[in-house]
């Protein structure tokens, strides 16, 4: 190495700027319907490997897609109000998660308004959405 391409740590009075990049929180989300209720979970992995669960039972009987989007709206607005974005999220419904990437059209109508929230609070927060198996796993 040239002596012109060498790194010194010897910073003459010059102001340093140190920049602290904090790792991204994971959100899991699931939702399933069945015929005694709806149910929805959304669980967070900070960035220290800690587990944050949280369980909810919805009022209205709705679809298991329904359901997933109303689990992943939950987490998102958790996230928001404990200002934990952006934010990594997983979730193992293929029509959501493909939904929410552009990748498969919105057909049903009913599906609409949660497609559009959700994307609302996703674009907003600058979150990162993939479909993932294999962290999910992990977390079982």
């Amino acid at each position: 190495m040239s002596a012109e391409l060498e790194l010194s740590n010897d910073l003459h009075d010059e102001d340093v700027l140190v920049i602290e990049v904090t790792p991204l929180w994971k959100m899991y989300f699931d939702g399933a319907s069945h015929k005694e209720g709806v149910d929805a979970g959304v669980v967070f992995v900070t960035s220290k490997g800690e587990v944050l669960p949280y369980s909810f039972t919805l009022t209205e009987h709705c679809s298991n897609n329904v359901a997933e989007y109303q689990a992943l709206i939950l987490g998102l607005e958790i996230a928001v109000d404990a200002k934990q974005l952006p934010l990594k999220i997983y979730g193992d419904s293929q029509l959501v998660v493909n939904q929410l990437l552009g990748l498969y059209e919105v057909k049903k109508p009913e599906l609409l308004p949660y497609h559009n929230y959700a994307k609302r609070l996703m674009v907003a927060r600058r979150c990162r959405t993939r479909a993932s198996t294999e962290d999910r796993q992990q977390t079982s």
